[in-house]
């Protein structure tokens, strides 16, 4: 084993697949949430907030959230634990303008029970918003606005014990669902999307909600991409930022 007195650069401890992507990120606006070193505690022990990796804001508890998450390990990768119907989630206002394009993706885990929701987006004014939601629920996972105006399914198996990518992208007109070498669109519309944004994580808004959708994720990083629709490329920028996410999952989550 070799030992330096010296502290090491991210780029050297955990490979130059995450400073690369950080790098990337940074240079489009995107958000990313990471739970290391992201993550933080208050003197309760209940995480106070999420700090980014890329994009510069920080995710607070959602109202209802009054420190029902925690930080755990699972298969040496941090996330954060979400309990089944409880609210313990985060959100970050106005992270894009618009919902005319953009990409979601979450990194998560699901090995004792549903994932349910894993994030969402409120779209639009408040009083009169619409919901866009990534959600992982009886061995379907969807990506659906509350409006009705667009829905994707993709089947997949309630339970995972290893971490996976979802990626979630709008160009307009039509809504990109995809994990592994699995991929489905639909078109449609989506209500409301001329409005700012706001990104919640593990929820989808401040109150507790309809517990059902509340479930038991272990959420490992959190993307957005505003303006970007990642799946429907619109040039070699929006290809070499996909292929920049994909190079870290691989080397990062095997």
């Amino acid at each position: 084993m070799i030992q330096l007195p010296q502290p090491l650069p991210d780029g050297v401890l955990l490979g130059h697949e995450t400073e690369g992507l950080r790098l990337a990120l940074a240079a489009t606006g995107a958000h990313w949430l990471a739970p290391r070193p992201g993550l933080h505690m208050g003197k309760s022990g209940a995480i106070t907030g999420w700090s980014m990796k890329a994009g510069g804001d920080t995710a607070l508890p959602a109202a209802a959230n009054s420190g029902q998450s925690a930080i755990v390990l699972h298969r040496e990768h941090p996330a954060l634990a979400l309990q089944t119907e409880v609210n313990g989630g985060f959100v970050v206002h106005e992270v894009a303008a618009n919902a005319a394009r953009f990409t979601l993706a979450v990194i998560y885990a699901a090995p004792h029970a549903e994932a349910r929701t894993l994030a969402s987006l409120r779209i639009g004014p408040a009083e009169t918003a619409n919901l866009l939601f990534l959600s992982h629920a009886d061995g379907v996972l969807t990506a659906k606005d509350r409006s009705g105006g667009v829905t994707v399914d993709l089947p997949l198996p309630a339970r995972q014990d290893h971490f996976r990518l979802v990626i979630a992208s709008w160009d307009r007109t039509r809504l990109i669902l995809q994990t592994g070498a699995a991929q489905a669109e639909s078109r449609g519309r989506i209500v409301g999307a001329e409005g700012p944004v706001d990104l919640f994580i593990g929820c989808r808004g401040h109150r507790k909600g309809l517990t059902k959708t509340l479930g038991n994720a272990l959420i490992g990083d959190v993307f957005f991409w505003p303006d970007c629709s990642l799946l429907a490329p619109r040039d070699a920028a929006d290809q070499a930022q996909l292929a920049a996410l994909h190079s870290y999952v691989r080397w990062h989550y095997g």
